[in-house]
């Protein structure tokens, strides 16, 4: 079965006044490109665009028609074959279906040889299958051999890590976890490292407080030594009450109004003073 195309003829060039039209236009165009309108000139410069604009459609509208009548056979015949390709689209989609669901149950069979497979290694505490398990494992190409290879290199390369961080000085276990979470040797080190830090800077500042606080506890027991040769009186505060203000009569004259006299009337009571008319 195959496609089986007759013999046809190529359109020919389209001919035309190519070079004719091409050096008018030029010309004309560097014309209009150097052309200034005045304020008095904006009507005759709508006509010229307007003859421009009428110009450019003609041949726009030309090579439209020309393109629709080339390309119809082409539609036509594109039309044609992806009806064909349609038909052809079902059966494949049921094919695919089928295949796919062939796949996955091989993969969830090979998943299953893997889990088997992984039980029977021994693997330390701390190292799960799905810390080493990789989607790549499933694929045909990727045997079983090539599987239980890589488990080996991976519990391998665990207990070597391991050894290294049981025996750092301080916070071992601390960075044994970080390594059982992450299977990343220099992420557990510089656990390990952040650690000290810590714990370094936070014995210097306790150090310091302690400091602070010792100096603030001798200050509080110093005792205070008395001057015996002080007069124990001298030492009180004498407290020298407020002299009572006295108050004696003045006789004075002011030339006021009504109002004024009045306002000072008011201003005595205010300030209790005693007063009378002379």
């Amino acid at each position: 079965m195959e496609l089986k195309v007759n013999e046809y003829q190529l359109p020919e060039q389209i001919l035309f006044n190519y070079e004719e039209l091409k050096a008018e236009l030029t010309e004309k165009v560097q014309h209009y490109e150097t052309l200034v309108y005045t304020d008095d000139q904006i009507k005759e410069a709508k006509a010229d665009r307007a003859t421009l604009n009428k110009l450019k459609k003609a041949l726009s509208d030309e090579r439209i028609r020309r393109e629709r009548e080339y390309m119809q056979p082409f539609n036509e015949f594109k039309s044609r074959i992806n009806e064909i390709i349609s038909i052809i689209d079902k059966p494949v989609a049921v094919i695919d279906k089928q295949i796919k669901e062939y796949e996955d149950t091989k993969k969830q069979e090979k998943l299953e040889e893997i889990k088997k497979l992984w039980s029977e290694m021994e693997a330390p505490d701390g190292m799960t299958l799905d810390k080493v398990f990789n989607y790549r494992m499933l694929n045909s190409s990727f045997n079983m051999k090539h599987v239980k290879q890589c488990f080996i290199d991976a519990i391998d390369r665990f207990n070597r890590d391991m050894a290294v961080l049981v025996n750092l000085p301080e916070y071992s276990f601390e960075a044994q976890q970080e390594y059982i979470s992450s299977l990343d040797l220099s992420k557990a080190m510089n656990e390990a490292n952040r650690l000290s830090r810590l714990a370094k800077q936070k014995a210097e500042y306790e150090a310091e407080q302690e400091r602070l606080r010792a100096e603030e506890e001798k200050k509080a027991v110093q005792p205070v030594v008395p001057d015996v040769d002080a007069d124990p009186v001298s030492k009180v505060e004498k407290v020298t009450p407020d002299p009572i203000p006295t108050k004696q009569w003045v006789a004075f004259q002011a030339l006021l109004s009504t109002e004024d006299a009045l306002a000072l009337k008011e201003f005595f009571n205010s300030r209790n003073i005693e007063f009378k008319a002379v």
